[in-house]
């Protein structure tokens, strides 16, 4: 499943070779890289829509794995945005991250080759089932209006979840986040 995606390595490795110069592009480049969330869904995002205890991004009511590479960056970026309240992408002017601002930044990061939503656009082909939410949401309703009991719903919504978690950790491992981060200091 690796080959074929040297370039995905490479941007992995120039967002975190820009991460001391722009934290946000770097990070928010990354999130786009490795879950693939439109780039609203990115730019909207909070300190409170995660839980790097638990491993888990609070999207739109479902929990989106961490792997313990991005825990490890998010933990990073957090002591860099000390004081800066809960949203996790302000502007350079302390305004909240605008479309416009963003893509500038991140292409700058990828030396004009990629946007936010190129960087969305090709996680979505490799890993179409990241952006599911509602899929997985109607079919555990239909669960249920077929007569499931609580513990079948809870059952196939636990299948669901271990699937999208070998998901992301397989996509994460394709993208070789792990190795990319250690070879440039980003440990815990």
């Amino acid at each position: 499943m690796t080959a074929g995606y040297e370039w995905a390595r490479t941007v992995v490795g120039d967002l975190l070779d820009g991460f001391d110069g722009d934290s946000v592009a770097a990070v928010l480049g990354l999130m786009a890289l490795g879950y693939g969330q439109p780039v609203p869904v990115l730019l909207r995002a909070q300190w409170s829509d995660f839980d790097l205890q638990a491993c888990a991004w609070w999207v739109g009511g479902e929990a989106l794995p961490l792997t313990a590479p991005f825990v490890v960056l998010l933990k990073r970026y957090q002591l860099c945005c000390a004081g800066r309240g809960d949203r996790l992408f302000v502007g350079r002017r302390g305004e909240s991250l605008g479309k416009a601002e963003a893509n500038a930044r991140v292409r700058e990061l990828l030396r004009e080759f990629f946007n936010l939503g190129d960087l969305c656009a090709m996680v979505m082909r490799v890993c179409p089932d990241l952006g599911t939410a509602e899929w997985r949401a109607e079919h555990l309703c239909e669960y249920v209006k077929l007569g499931a009991t609580a513990e079948q719903v809870e059952a196939l919504r636990c299948e669901f979840d271990g699937r999208l978690c070998c998901l992301v950790e397989g996509w994460h491992s394709v993208l070789c986040v792990a190795a990319v981060m250690s070879a440039r200091g980003f440990t815990c």
